[in-house]
């Protein structure tokens, strides 16, 4: 499965090439963040996923502006949007099958003081574990999660690989490749190969 992670405010208001990276990816799933999230928001990312040949799975105004997007070839389960408290920390959550393998994928943005992301993070966590029942593996692109080391960062890297300095990969996984994107600043995309786990019968 490839999943993509992208900051779009390093693209300002050019969602055309936004758009443009997301699609020339070829990811299978892709977390926004920063994504559109004021006026005809809606609207505007659907758009956006159209643009980048992919769908809308969840998230907007209504995740903190932390967006999902997959191809049609993804079957989605389940979806949760939540706000985390402190101004515009929030995340988008779905349940995902791809190819007879189930996981779940988060896009996350955490703000404020250290204190703040840390209190984020656990909400965070608890929305994972109460997002579907039984233990799926989690991936987690978490914008704001802090350095290594610190409160915010373990309470996210808990059972999982730190990856890119910005996703947080369920132990279970195997990443056989990370590559970060050229753009317009250092962050503007990672883009990872995981080997995903079929359940067996």
């Amino acid at each position: 499965m490839r999943l993509l992670t992208v900051d779009a405010r390093g693209f300002g208001h050019d969602r055309g090439a936004l758009a443009d990276v997301i699609g020339s990816a070829g990811a299978d799933v892709v977390c926004v963040h920063g994504g559109p999230h004021l006026l005809r928001w809606r609207s505007i990312c659907a758009a956006l996923a159209r643009r980048a040949g992919l769908v809308v799975v969840t998230g907007g105004r209504t995740a903190g502006a932390n967006l999902l997007l997959s191809t049609l070839g993804v079957d989605v389960t389940a979806v949760r949007d939540v706000r985390l408290p402190g101004g515009q920390a929030g995340a988008a959550l779905a349940a995902l099958r791809l190819r007879g393998a189930d996981f779940v994928v988060v896009s996350a943005t955490l703000v404020g003081n250290a204190a703040d992301r840390v209190v984020q993070a656990r909400d965070l966590q608890a929305a994972i574990d109460g997002l579907v029942p039984g233990d799926p593996p989690v991936i987690v692109s978490a914008e704001g999660s802090d350095r290594p080391g610190t409160a915010a960062w373990q309470v996210l890297v808990d059972e999982r690989v730190g990856v890119a300095g910005r996703l947080f990969v369920d132990g279970r996984l195997n990443v056989a490749d990370a590559t970060e994107l050229p753009g317009r600043t250092p962050t503007t995309g990672v883009l990872v190969t995981v080997e995903l786990v079929t359940a067996t019968p």
